[in-house]
């Protein structure tokens, strides 16, 4: 597989794309035909980020049959991704009054009130949507949400838990820049464990690119200056690799630029990461002007 894969991370593509779960939903039996068709073109649009065009036929459908979860669902994803986080949420309050899809749609009002940097409100709806079904992503999305406002046991619990069940590298690494976080250059303790789960996180996966940039930040804590020359260095060779052999959208690389630029800079390469940071700036603007072009 790519190294890519393991660069774009949960967060790392959730900065980038406004990320949320996207769920092929089964069409409801007894809703109007055409109904169901403007739900085929916006489910569509939404695919290729048309987002406008998305929300209009969404709101079309709805339009004919007032009581059509699905549309309300999808709608508020493409509110959401289109920032219009407020909306999103009465779309999916409007999806629960309906009691559909549930799990999924409290875990996606809790990125919308996680985006407006409501904690409370989007670890509540979290909660609900674990309650229904249990799911690695959303018990480590409670976990980042707790982290972020301050508390450090529940979301060690919750990385404990998706751990235990679920064993995943990207839950290793998640738990280990937890704890990298909390270090100090005097407190040892706290990066023993995030060297620990970092290794992990490598062992499960040897071309983690971002694992290894975790780990040199670690190591250089620790004082051991060698291994993190070590790390950076490899990075690079991950990363160099990525965009060599890359063959999908150009745009996907905009974070492997910026990581090797990080990479560079660690290593007294300012030359080699200030190209890299203008490569990932164009990629931005790319984007950009691509996202634009589809409205």
């Amino acid at each position: 597989m790519r190294p890519l894969i393991y660069i774009m991370t949960p967060v790392l593509i959730l900065t980038i794309l406004f990320a949320a779960r996207f769920v092929t939903w089964d069409a409801i039996k007894g809703m109007d035909q055409q109904a169901q068709i403007y739900v085929q073109e916006g489910t569509a649009s939404l695919r290729s980020w048309k987002l406008p065009q998305a929300i209009k036929a969404f709101t079309r459908a709805i339009e004919i049959e007032p009581k059509y979860a699905e549309a309300y669902v999808k709608r508020g994803l493409a509110y959401y991704r289109s920032a219009q986080y407020e909306t999103a949420i009465a779309d999916y309050t409007q999806t629960l009054k309906l009691k559909r899809y549930q799990a999924d749609a409290y875990a996606s009002r809790g990125d919308a009130y996680r985006a407006l940097e409501d904690t409370q409100h989007a670890i509540e709806d979290y909660a609900a949507s674990l309650k229904r079904r249990w799911n690695a992503s959303v018990m480590q999305k409670r976990a980042e949400t707790y982290f972020a406002g301050g508390n450090v046991q529940k979301a060690l619990a919750d990385y404990d838990t998706v751990i235990k069940r679920q064993p995943t590298m990207t839950a290793y690494y998640a738990r280990g820049n937890v704890y990298l976080q909390l270090s100090t250059q005097s407190d040892k303790r706290h990066l023993k464990f995030a060297l620990a789960d970092i290794n992990q996180a490598i062992a499960l996966e040897p071309r983690f690119a971002s694992a290894y940039i975790s780990r040199a930040q670690t190591y250089t804590h620790l004082g051991e200056h060698a291994s993190a020359t070590q790390d950076y260095t490899y990075t690079i060779e991950l990363l160099t690799d990525a965009i060599q052999t890359w063959q999908g959208e150009p745009n996907a690389l905009i974070q492997v630029y910026y990581w090797r630029a990080f990479a560079h800079q660690k290593l007294g390469e300012v030359d080699k990461a200030e190209k890299d940071v203008s490569k990932g700036h164009n990629h931005v603007f790319s984007f950009l002007l691509e996202k634009m072009g589809r409205l």
